[in-house]
C-alpha cells in the first residue's frame, strides 16, 4: 500500500529555511487599514507536529489583529510578518495580550478524515502497526465516519461519541470485547488529536467495563501437555513433502514458543549459527516479513528434539531445492500475513482430534510459557524467549541474560514426550 502524503493545514507554511509559520487571511475591509492581505507569525520550530500545537494561540492573536482589536503592545503584534520574516506590523496597531491568552477556541480545525490520515501516517512511520493492524484501524475509522459523518474535529462531541458507542452496543452479534476494541481505537485517535490540535477526547472513559468472569470466558486456553502429545501423534510426519508446514509449524511452536506468523514467514537465511549453536532469527529483514513489535526481534536456539527429528536436514533440503522461504507453499494475505493458511487448515483438522473451539495452535505458545514458569524460570527470561521484552535483541550485541547459552537452558527445559 502506498502511503499518501500528509496534507499540511492551510494555516501553516514553511519558510525556505525550514521554519514553520502560522498565517491568517485579512478581510478586504481590514486590508486597507493593515496594508496586508495576510498576517504571519514564526512558530520558531522546524518540527511540523510542534508547529501545529503552537499554532492555535498564535492564530487567536493573528485573528485579533486581522479584526482590528488594537489595545496594547504585545509580542505577537510586534513580530507579525507579511511577505518577509523581518517585517514588523505597522506602528500603533496591536492586539491585547489578554485577548490572545484568553482565546483557546481553535479555528479552522480539520475534519475527521484528515486527522485520521495524519494519525495513520504517523503510526506507519513509527513502525507501530503491522499490515493487519493498519487494516483493522482504517476499517474502524471508515465505520466511524460512516456513522457520525466527516465532521470537524471540534464537532465530534460527547453526543457523537455516545451515538457511536450505542450503535455497536445494539449489535447483539458483537461481544463486549469486540465493541471495546472499536472504542479503544477511536479513543486512541482522539487522544492523538488532543495532543496535536488541543481538542478534548470525547471517547475517554467510554469503554464498557467487563467483569473478570467474562474476561476469563473469552481468554485463550493453554493447550495441555496431553493435547500437545496427541497433536504430535496425529499431524503429518516430518517426512511430509507436499505441505511440510503441517508437520513442522506445530512442532516448531511447541519447541520455540514463537508465534504462528513468525514461523510461517521464515526465510532460509533466518537460520544461522550463533555462539556455535544453530538458531532461528525472529526478525523482519525481508519486505514481506513483519514482527508484532520491535521487542519481538530475538534469537531462539533450535531444540535438540527438533534436530533429532531432522529439522536441520529439512532446512538444508529447502535450501538445496532453491527455496528462499522455509515454507514456500504458504501464500501471504495482505492483512493477515503467512499464518492465515495455517490457521485455516488447523481449524478443520482439530475437529478430527475432538478439540473444542477454544483449543487453538496459539494455545501452544501459552503452554510453553506455562511449562517454563512452572519450572521456575524467571518471568524476564520467559518473556525474552517469547518476544515480550522491553528492548529488542540485536544479533551483534544482545543482553547477557538473553545470550544463546541462557536461552538454550529454557529451550532444553521444554518437554512434551
Amino acid at each position: 500500500m502506498r502511503n499518501s502524503p500528509v496534507k499540511t493545514p492551510s494555516y501553516l507554511f514553511r519558510s525556505r529555511h525550514g521554519v514553520w509559520y502560522a498565517r491568517i487571511v485579512v478581510s478586504e475591509a481590514m486590508q486597507g487599514i493593515l496594508g496586508k492581505r495576510e498576517l504571519r507569525k514564526s512558530l520558531a520550530t522546524k518540527d511540523r507536529l510542534e508547529a501545529v500545537r503552537k499554532s492555535w494561540r498564535v492564530l487567536a492573536g493573528l485573528r485579533g489583529l486581522a479584526e482590528g482589536n488594537a489595545q496594547d503592545n504585545s509580542e505577537i503584534a510586534q513580530t507579525v510578518v507579511a511577505g518577509h520574516p523581518d517585517t514588523v506590523l505597522r506602528e500603533g496597531l496591536t492586539v491585547s495580550r489578554d485577548t490572545i491568552q484568553s482565546s483557546n477556541t481553535p479555528v479552522n480545525l480539520p475534519k475527521l478524515s484528515q486527522v485520521i490520515e495524519e494519525f495513520c501516517q504517523e503510526k506507519l512511520k513509527q513502525g507501530a502497526w503491522a499490515p493487519h493492524s493498519e487494516y483493522v484501524n482504517r476499517h474502524t475509522f471508515k465505520d466511524l465516519i460512516h456513522l457520525v459523518g466527516d465532521v470537524r474535529l471540534d464537532d465530534f462531541t460527547l453526543t457523537k461519541a455516545l451515538e457511536y458507542k450505542r450503535y455497536f452496543l445494539s449489535k447483539n452479534e458483537l461481544s463486549i470485547v469486540t465493541v471495546n476494541k472499536r472504542l479503544t481505537r477511536v479513543s486512541a485517535l482522539l487522544h492523538w488529536a488532543s495532543l496535536n490540535y488541543g481538542t478534548s477526547n470525547s471517547m475517554d472513559g467510554l469503554s464498557v467495563k467487563v467483569s473478570a468472569r467474562v474476561k476469563a470466558s473469552k481468554a485463550r486456553d493453554a493447550l495441555s501437555d496431553s493435547k500437545i502429545r496427541q497433536l504430535f501423534r496425529e499431524i503429518p510426519p516430518t517426512t511430509e513433502y507436499k505441505l511440510p508446514y503441517r508437520a513442522w509449524v506445530p512442532r516448531l511452536a511447541a519447541y520455540t514458543g514463537a508465534r504462528l506468523g513468525e514461523l510461517a514467514q521464515l526465510y532460509i537465511d533466518d537460520f544461522q549459527v550463533i555462539d556455535n549453536y544453530p538458531c532461528i532469527l525472529i526478525r523482519a529483514t525481508h519486505s514481506d516479513q513483519s514482527i508484532k513489535t520491535a521487542t519481538s526481534e530475538r534469537v531462539i536456539p533450535i531444540h535438540p528434539k527438533l534436530i533429532a527429528m531432522g529439522f536441520l536436514k529439512f532446512v538444508d533440503r529447502q535450501r538445496e531445492n532453491g527455496h528462499e522461504r522455509l515454507f514456500p507453499e504458504l501464500r501471504k494475505l495482505s492483512t493477515r500475513g503467512y499464518s492465515h493458511q495455517v490457521s485455516k487448515w488447523f481449524s478443520t483438522f482439530k475437529s478430527k482430534l475432538g478439540w473444542n473451539e477454544r483449543d487453538t495452535l496459539y494455545g501452544i505458545r501459552h503452554a510453553v510459557a506455562t511449562q517454563l514458569k512452572r519450572k521456575e524460570f524467571s518471568s524476564d527470561m520467559v518473556a525474552g524467549l517469547l518476544g515480550h521484552t522491553h528492548g529488542s535483541i540485536t544479533f551483534d550485541r544482545y543482553g547477557k541474560e538473553y545470550e544463546v547459552g541462557n536461552m538454550l537452558k529454557l529451550i532444553n527445559a521444554l518437554e512434551w514426550t
